[in-house]
């Protein structure tokens, strides 16, 4: 994404950089747009390889790829800005890298959605915003961005693909879309576990070890026992499915074994992981 890192949008050019002082830990504005509506800290983020809905009037699309979804608050009441002025802003600095729009917020009634597509490196890299909660005084206490970089490497791992990085390997990495803090396997996981069991069945003698990693961000302890807690569930959703507890176990390492520099987000979004290693 080298373009993406060249970029020097400003929504807002003729404004200082809002101190950040207030973003919650980790968060950072994406590159795309470094620089956020005046008064609105970072309140929470999060990246993953996952799948995205976006819907518009007149069509949907399901896009497979890298997310990341950043939502911003006000900082106090007075802060606060409406809808069109975030949207519109957002909106003229897409339009500066050539964007084409679905919903356009200049061309329709309430202008306080955008959604739009960028052609990057030989793909669209989709880009939606709009309120993360209700309007007050027409004005957004919060907004949310939503970007993802379709990757064609961002696909379910079918048992042969699994199979095939065992035998090569010993292991093979998996990247689940776990909400922030949380261990429930999540929906969009299930066709991969699907074909754990598959694995799991063809190859009757095979055994697993699901060991969790997670970023450096926040206290090691957490970290480890975030990890341990995420691999526990993906253990346990496969022998409800039918995966022999023997041929099963979990644990945790937190953020001790990094497989990238946990200094960019992207660093940190491929050592946020689950592991399948034979035993």
């Amino acid at each position: 994404m080298r373009r993406v890192l060249m970029l020097t949008l400003l929504v807002l050019s003729s404004v200082l950089p809002v101190s950040k002082a207030q973003d919650a830990k980790g968060c950072t504005d994406p590159a795309m747009f470094p620089n956020r509506i005046p008064g609105y800290v970072i309140s929470r983020c999060d990246a993953g390889n996952t799948a995205h809905d976006f819907t518009w009037p007149g069509g949907k699309r399901q896009v497979l790829g890298r997310k990341t979804e950043v939502v911003y608050r006000s900082a106090d009441m007075g802060s606060r800005a409406e809808p069109k002025f975030i949207a519109a802003n957002y909106a003229n600095a897409l339009r500066k890298i050539g964007a084409s729009f679905m919903m356009d917020p200049a061309k329709t009634t309430l202008g306080d959605r955008v959604l739009a597509t960028v052609p990057i490196d030989g793909r669209d890299v989709w880009v939606w915003l709009g309120s993360d909660s209700g309007v007050v005084n027409n004005r957004w206490e919060t907004y949310k961005l939503i970007i993802v970089a379709p990757d064609a490497a961002v696909q379910v791992i079918t048992a042969q693909k699994m199979l095939d990085a065992l035998n090569k390997d010993g292991f093979v990495t998996l990247y689940i879309n776990f909400e922030t803090g949380k261990w429930d396997v999540p929906a969009s996981a299930q066709a991969t576990l699907a074909e754990i069991v598959t694995l799991m069945r063809q190859q009757s003698h095979l055994k697993l070890s699901v060991e969790g990693h997670t970023d450096n961000v926040g206290q090691a302890a957490a970290n480890k026992t975030l990890s341990e807690n995420r691999a526990r569930a993906v253990r346990e959703a496969l022998q409800a499915a039918g995966v022999p507890a023997a041929r099963l176990k979990s644990q945790g390492f937190g953020a001790e074994k990094p497989v990238a520099d946990n200094r960019s987000e992207d660093g940190r979004a491929k050592n946020r992981r689950v592991e399948l290693v034979r035993f």
